[in-house]
């Protein structure tokens, strides 16, 4: 399908299916129109027309990526920053989703992913402590952080 040529109304309606599907941003809308082979001008057009009938919302994407990443992937503030960024997110947007992190849950998380590496690290291996802290801080977490917590 990568060679079919889709009408603006065509590009329109599904760029609002996927946006409904799940919370994107415009970077990520970007490409898939892209991929469906849109014009500069039709990608324009859309991404306007997807911000004024709230389908993106860079904020809104902030917030859901910060929050599902934490709890489900168990991040830092270093990744979650550098993945938003690298989306071409608003700082604003960014310092604003990552200011909103209760302290005790974040260091809750920590202790979850250093529990969990834990796990994987033999007891007997003399390089146990130093495998922890590679792994979290590959995870985002400061390595302040990763000490005041082990």
């Amino acid at each position: 399908m990568a060679n079919h040529e889709w009408s603006a109304a065509e590009l329109r309606a599904k760029a609002e299916t996927y946006c409904a599907m799940a919370e994107h941003c415009l970077f990520d809308v970007r490409q898939k129109l892209q991929q469906w082979n849109a014009t500069a001008a039709q990608i324009e057009d859309i991404l306007e027309h997807l911000q004024e009938a709230h389908f993106v919302d860079e904020q809104r994407y902030c917030d859901a990526f910060v929050h599902d990443k934490l709890l489900y992937q168990g991040w830092g503030r270093m990744k979650l920053r550098a993945s938003l960024q690298a989306k071409h997110l608003p700082p604003a947007a960014i310092n604003e989703s990552l200011s909103v992190i209760e302290e005790k849950e974040y260091n809750n998380v920590l202790e979850r992913v250093i529990n969990s590496k834990k796990r994987s690290i033999k007891s007997s291996d003399p390089q146990a402590r130093e495998k922890l802290i590679r792994f979290c801080l590959q995870r985002g977490f400061t390595y302040e952080e990763i000490l005041s917590c082990l």
